[in-house]
């Protein structure tokens, strides 16, 4: 009688633990991004690679990284990065609809430069939201600029506007510890976010999805 109660406590506790992991679980994942995400070679950068700008390796960058730590949970989880066609406007994302992601990642806004007002930014970053998450239901992180901190408010107001999670680089850049520089690599763009830096933001993501 004791090993059955025993056994029978086990198996509760156990079930438990499968229903309440918060763990997320994903099938597709989509980053759109800038030179965070992905760039193209650039020699007078002194940048040979075409992965998230500066990480010293292509599983290094934060969407590598994360892509990496969701996959514990969902081994199936695939990958893309993209970008949008005109990010001073804020503007050119039709080739990404429909949008077939259950997760999706919008880090944009080092390469505004005033091409719209900032209340016409945020408007559009709102619009893309939606856009990307019609059809079916999907988580979407907005990440806020690394640099340029005019955005920083703009990017929270458009992701809390339009039921998408936001994360502040804030703190992470405040640390000369995670920009390139401190590594000693890639010297012409020492002031973006090295392996480090890449990492902290993959670890700042995964808190947003409650892992």
């Amino acid at each position: 009688m004791k090993i059955t109660i025993i056994a029978a406590l086990t198996a509760l506790v156990l079930a438990g633990c499968a229903t309440t992991s918060d763990v997320p679980s994903y099938r597709q994942m989509l980053v759109v991004g800038d030179a965070l995400t992905a760039c193209a070679p650039d020699a007078s950068l002194g940048w040979p690679n075409d992965w998230g700008m500066a990480a010293t390796a292509r599983e290094k960058d934060f969407a590598h990284r994360l892509h990496t730590a969701l996959r514990e949970a969902s081994p199936e989880l695939e990958l893309a990065t993209d970008s949008i066609m005109y990010q001073d406007e804020m503007t050119g994302w039709v080739h990404l609809l429909p949008c077939r992601a259950d997760l999706v990642v919008i880090q944009l806004g080092e390469n505004y430069k005033g091409g719209i007002s900032l209340e016409e930014y945020g408007e559009a970053y709102g619009q893309m939201i939606d856009e990307l998450r019609e059809g079916s239901p999907k988580t979407v992180v907005c990440l806020g600029p690394w640099e340029n901190v005019q955005l920083e408010e703009v990017i929270a107001e458009a992701a809390a506007a339009h039921g998408a999670k936001f994360v502040s680089l804030r703190a992470i850049h405040a640390d000369p510890a995670n920009r390139a520089a401190s590594e000693g690599k890639f010297p012409k763009i020492g002031g973006m976010p090295g392996d480090r830096g890449m990492e902290k933001i993959a670890e700042a993501v995964l808190k947003s999805l409650g892992k």
